[in-house]
Formats: C-alpha cells, sequence, structure tokens
C-alpha cells in the first residue's frame, strides 16, 4: 500500500504541482415558475440540446437543470466559470428561476415532475429510458432531489514524479493514490456532511406516502432537530437494493469486479416491475443497477468515458482519472451553489485522506462506516452522537477536532509553501473549528435557524431566496455569453445530426450497450 507524507512532498519537486489541482463541478437545480412549482415547460431552446450541449444539460427531470465546468486549475476561475453560466441560463429562463436548495420545492405529485427528454436517436432515448427505470424502482420525488458534483484530480506531473520516486508505473499509482483516497474519504467524509450539508429541512409533500421519522417543523415542513443532510439519508439518494453491494475500493480489479457484479445481477423487485408496460419501454433491465451511473456512493472513481462506450471498460482499461465527490448540497447562500471557501475546504478534507494511512476496507469496517454515515446525516449535531472509529466509539465533536487539528499542518503547507502568499487554507480552517464550538453557524444549523426566525415555510424560504438569487444574476455582466450562445447552437445543429444518422432499432442498440461490458 503507497503512501506519501506532507515531509515526503516537501522534499521531492511536486510540491509546486499542488498548483495545478484539477476542479470541475456539475450543479444540479429545479427550475421554478413564478408562483414556485416546479416548471412543466420543456428545457430552453436558447439552452442548446440537453443531449450534446457540453455545458448546459438536465439531470433526471425535464426541470431538473445540471450546469456543468470545464476543469480548471483554480477554484476562483472554475467557479466564475459557473457564475457566468449562470447568468446566461437566467437569461434564458423568462419567468422561471432555479430553486436554490437540495430538497425541492413543493411538490403535490410525482407525475408533476417530468422525465427529461433527449430526442428520438437511440443515445437520447437511452436517457430517458434510463430514467423512467429510476422513477419506477425509486419514485420521481427522490429523484427530483438536487445537489453538487466535484470533481478532483492531481496533476499529471505531480503523479509523475510520485511515481518516479517509488519506482511505480503511472497508472498503477494513479488507481493505488484515487482509490486510497476514496478508501479515507468513506472514512472521514462526514465531516464535510457534518459542516456544509445543508438539507435538515423539507416540504411535507417530499415525503407524502412514505415511510420516514421525521418531525414536525411547523404545519407545512419536516425535519430533524439534529439532521445536516436528509438528501444523503433514507429519504434522499440512497437504495436499499444497493445496500448489500458493498462495492470495494482495495483495488481497481476488486471495484470493477463488484460493479460489474451489480450490472449482471438481478434484482427480483426490478424483475417484478417488467421491462415493459403497455408496450413502451420502463427500465433498461431489471438488474440492481441499470448502468454504472445509478451507483449511489459519496465518492466515485471515474474517467471521462466517449459516448456509447461503458465507464466499467473504460476504467478497467485505462485507470483511474479523477474522483467525483458526490455529498455536496446546495449552500443557499450562493447562486451558484457553492463558495470558494467550501472547496478549500473540500481539497483539504481530500489531501488529509492521500497523506492518512488508508488500509484496505473489509466487510465489518464497511458497515461500520455506512452506520456512522447514517448518524451524521440524521444526528450529526447532536452533542451527544458517536461514531465507531479504530480507536473505539468516539463523540463525533471530539473526533472532529481531532482530524480538523491534524489539518493545521496541511493548510499550512498549502499557504505557505504551495500558494505562497495569503491564509486562505489556515483561514478555512479555521471557520470549521469555530462551528465546531457553535453547531449553529453549520451550514445546516445556520439554514434551519434562519427559516425558524423567518417564520416562513421551506417553500416561501426557498421561493424568497430564488427571487433573491435572480435578481442578483440579472444585475451582473454577461460575461462569456456570445460563448455559451454559440455552445448552444452547436449542439441543437449537432443533436439534430445524431437524430437523421442512419440508425439500428433501438432494441439492437440497446442490447449491444448491455452486451459491451468485458
Amino acid at each position: 500500500m503507497i503512501r506519501f507524507s506532507l515531509d515526503e512532498i516537501k522534499k521531492s519537486k511536486a510540491t509546486s504541482e499542488l498548483n495545478f489541482i484539477n476542479r470541475g463541478i456539475e450543479k444540479e437545480s429545479l427550475r421554478v415558475d413564478s408562483s414556485g412549482k416546479i416548471s412543466q415547460k420543456s428545457h430552453p431552446k436558447g439552452l442548446g440540446s440537453a443531449l450534446t450541449n457540453p455545458f448546459i444539460t438536465t439531470d433526471f427531470s425535464e426541470a431538473l437543470m445540471e450546469l456543468v465546468t470545464p476543469t480548471f486549475n483554480s477554484a476562483a476561475e472554475c467557479l466564475k466559470f459557473l457564475s457566468d453560466l449562470h447568468v446566461f441560463v437566467n437569461q434564458n429562463l423568462e419567468e422561471e428561476s432555479l430553486w436554490p436548495l437540495s430538497m425541492p420545492c413543493s411538490i403535490d405529485s410525482e407525475n408533476e415532475i417530468p422525465i427529461g427528454e433527449y430526442g428520438a436517436s437511440n443515445q437520447g432515448m437511452m436517457k430517458t429510458i434510463y430514467r423512467r427505470g429510476l422513477s419506477n424502482r425509486y419514485g420521481s420525488m427522490m429523484q427530483a432531489i438536487a445537489g453538487i458534483h466535484y470533481n478532483f484530480s492531481f496533476s499529471d506531473n505531480f503523479l509523475k514524479i510520485l511515481a518516479d520516486s517509488c519506482s511505480e508505473e503511472i497508472t498503477e499509482l494513479k488507481n493505488e493514490v484515487y482509490l486510497g483516497i476514496a478508501r479515507n474519504f468513506r472514512r472521514y467524509g462526514w465531516l464535510y456532511l457534518l459542516l456544509y450539508g445543508s438539507s435538515p429541512i423539507a416540504s411535507k409533500s417530499f415525503a407524502k406516502d412514505r415511510p420516514h421519522d421525521l418531525d414536525n417543523f411547523n404545519s407545512e415542513d419536516l425535519y430533524k432537530t439534529n439532521a445536516t443532510s436528509l438528501r444523503m439519508g433514507d429519504l434522499g439518494y440512497i437504495s436499499h437494493a444497493q445496500d448489500s453491494l458493498n462495492i470495494s475500493y482495495n483495488s481497481l480489479e476488486e471495484y470493477s469486479s463488484d460493479l460489474k457484479s451489480a450490472l449482471k445481477t438481478t434484482y427480483q423487485d426490478y424483475k417484478g416491475l417488467g421491462e415493459f408496460k403497455d408496450g413502451e419501454r420502463i427500465q433498461l433491465n431489471d438488474s440492481i443497477i441499470q448502468i454504472e451511473n445509478e451507483y449511489y456512493s459519496t465518492i466515485r472513481p471515474k474517467r471521462v468515458c466517449p459516448s456509447g462506450e461503458r465507464p466499467i471498460n473504460i476504467l478497467n482499461d485505462q485507470g483511474i482519472d479523477y474522483l467525483e465527490l458526490r455529498c455536496i448540497d446546495l449552500n443557499p447562500n450562493s447562486f451558484i451553489g457553492i463558495t470558494e471557501k467550501q472547496i478549500f475546504f473540500l481539497d483539504l478534507l481530500i489531501l488529509y485522506c492521500f497523506f492518512t494511512e488508508s488500509p484496505e476496507i473489509q466487510e465489518d469496517e464497511s458497515k461500520e462506516l455506512f452506520k456512522n454515515h447514517k448518524i451524521i446525516v440524521n444526528e450529526g449535531r447532536n452533542t451527544d452522537a458517536t461514531i465507531k472509529t479504530p480507536n473505539g466509539d468516539r463523540q463525533v465533536k471530539k473526533e472532529a477536532i481531532r482530524i480538523l487539528e491534524e489539518m493545521n499542518e496541511i493548510a499550512s503547507f498549502m499557504d505557505k509553501e504551495v500558494f505562497k502568499g495569503g491564509n486562505i487554507w489556515t483561514e478555512t480552517l479555521d471557520e470549521q473549528k469555530k462551528i465546531m464550538e457553535d453547531y449553529d453557524l453549520s451550514l445546516s444549523g445556520s439554514l434551519l435557524k434562519e427559516i425558524e426566525n423567518s417564520g416562513l415555510t421551506f417553500q416561501e424560504y426557498g421561493m424568497n431566496i430564488s427571487h433573491s438569487h435572480k435578481k442578483e444574476m440579472s444585475d451582473l455582466a454577461k460575461d462569456n455569453e456570445e460563448y455559451f450562445a454559440e455552445k448552444a447552437k452547436e449542439s441543437l445543429i449537432e443533436a439534430k445530426k445524431i437524430e437523421e444518422d442512419h440508425q439500428i432499432s433501438f432494441e439492437d442498440y440497446l442490447k449491444d450497450f448491455l452486451n459491451k461490458i468485458s
């Protein structure tokens, strides 16, 4: 098991390469109309084709917009691109706005949640039917939740220097480094949810006809007093079919083998649904997961995958290229849903996972980590809450403070020896330490307090923020407007070309795709 200490990095030529961390963001938001209802309109044509626009697409629902940045070395530049993208989108929304919270606006019925449409091409039909499958398996309400995926990777030169220092082949080293981080993120990622989780409350409509143990916040809303992120709990992105998967991060071979098994193994409940209803295909297959994207985890090893190829094959053949962190709730204090300090803390946490020893996770530990995760999302801000650690049961607060203290050296190193100017890493860490003294300063704590003090319902609060964000975006300069408009036009032309190309029948296309797993 390869591990690099902070001292080893300091002595190597790799230090300056930490200036070139690659960062990318995928941010989801529901479109809502002026009365706060989920949009029933099609994806705005001015934003191009959801199938082919590289920056603006949709996730599960036609109303669930997804904005995607390229990768940047600078956190500020990444957020500026995301901000410009939001300003452009805002121009094309007319009377609509973007819902600013992870938990959805009040939705009376799942029938109000339109499934994403991507045209009549086989690629487009694949995306739509996959989403039908999600709706039939989990319900559309769960799929209306929004969040952010944060994509992180070291520069290839950083990893090459490390590979040369220990005579490792670079692809193998990358796999080991990223899987080591992923294992530790399973161990310590709860700290991010404790500090930045921001979905402790939801409209009663969200839990309608679903079993839950939430309390009444007011006549319209449900919450848990000490919750951090209901989005990441039993009412959120959770799959009981996947509970027993225990997909291994101990090696790429094990990860791929476990994922392949989930893609190939029939799940009886999904078999019971059938693949067709009234002659229409309602899911891609009856496996535990239809395709790789259906695997829900707080972190996933990834590689960019060409259209029509299987991610599991590309990952196996070419190795891991980056990590996708999927545990980020929308921060309502920013119209782009995330702040620069959040990114620096995420990076600090990832670096902590990199520098800390990361032994393999066996089944017993995996079960304990799963329990820890549930404790944090449901009871994280309870000062008496405890989680299991290698050193026995520990109070959440004490364990969080211990980890934050151990991050001091990394933050100082990034400020003084990597960035060589300012104290943003240390200041970010100091802010987290203040939260440990007063949980009301956490995003979940401050959100509940703000809604309570305002006397508003979750729906009213969300619409106030939504309108405020819309006005803020309307007042900003329209940087990159022409570039985004051109990309939107190009995407419409590209989507039309795909539809006009000769295509085999969808069933043959699907069969070929499903059989591609090597």
